[in-house]
């Protein structure tokens, strides 16, 4: 008797959409993980059915219409484990900006007249539903999304990275960023990417979200050394993760406050 495979479904709700396409780019990789399971739903592959039931479904994107909630949530009550995949469904990303910006800056933007696309705070998925693991990143590693799934069939619990992406640019040999005077933030942000920004001689944004031991005392206080202003840090460091970051505002006066005192 055939074992039952995996039903797995890929869904998205507001966003670019980048996160499903730079995996199903590569050929290989999309055939490997249909001989692994059964894949139910995929965006520009399967018609998509959110009323079907899943062993696991992975969304993309995040929270930022009526639709997108009931979709969210009747995926969620349909799916026996839930992933959030992308930097917008972990963290909200650079959407979530809005929360830190003035409302005339992108007010022409909204959905007001179809009750279906109207307009809610653009919030990460685990604002809403219970996520039971993340494959963060702007895009996610797609090699990193097989070996979730394969993990997944194997019974095998998906290691959730730890370390901060300063452990894999130690391991590339790379340079230290912040010593060149770069406003690089992998010191306090989830590995999992082998550092492929800082590879390429750009500064780490943060995209995969916050270590869960951050120092970002140490981290403000770094960049501000570096000759970096207020604005240019609490910019940056919300760009991705500004609301898995509510502690920022007071860091920074609690940081500067230190500094007063020492002078």
């Amino acid at each position: 008797m055939t074992e039952r495979k995996l039903s797995v479904g890929f869904y998205g709700i507001t966003g670019c959409a980048g996160c499903l396409l730079s995996f199903i780019f590569n050929e290989d990789e999309i055939m490997d993980m249909v001989n692994l399971i059964d894949l139910k739903a995929f965006p520009f592959i399967k018609e998509v059915n959110p009323d079907d039931s899943f062993d696991c479904v992975f969304i993309e994107g995040l929270v930022a219409s009526k639709e997108d909630l009931e979709v969210l949530k009747k995926l969620r009550n349909n799916a026996k484990v839930m992933v959030a995949l992308g930097a917008c469904a972990c963290t909200g990303c650079v959407p979530a900006f809005r929360h830190f910006t003035l409302k005339e800056n992108y007010e022409h933007l909204l959905y007001k007249k179809d009750e279906n696309v109207e307009d809610v705070e653009p919030t990460p998925v685990d604002s809403h539903v219970k996520i039971d693991f993340y494959i963060p990143g702007c895009p996610p590693d797609k090699k990193e999304i097989l070996a979730f799934i394969k993990d997944v069939v194997r019974g095998k619990i998906p290691r959730q990275h730890q370390n901060p992406v300063c452990h894999e640019c130690r391991q590339n040999g790379n340079q230290c960023l912040l010593d060149v005077g770069k406003p690089c933030i992998g010191p306090i942000t989830t590995g999992g990417c082998h550092a492929v920004c800082i590879n390429g001689g750009f500064e780490c944004w943060g995209c995969r979200g916050p270590t869960k031991d951050m120092n970002l005392h140490l981290m403000i206080k770094i960049l501000r050394e570096k000759g970096f202003d207020d604005k240019f840090i609490m910019d940056r460091m919300r760009t991705f993760v500004g609301l898995k970051l509510p502690m920022l505002e007071d860091v920074m006066k609690e940081t500067m406050k230190e500094a007063m005192e020492k002078k």
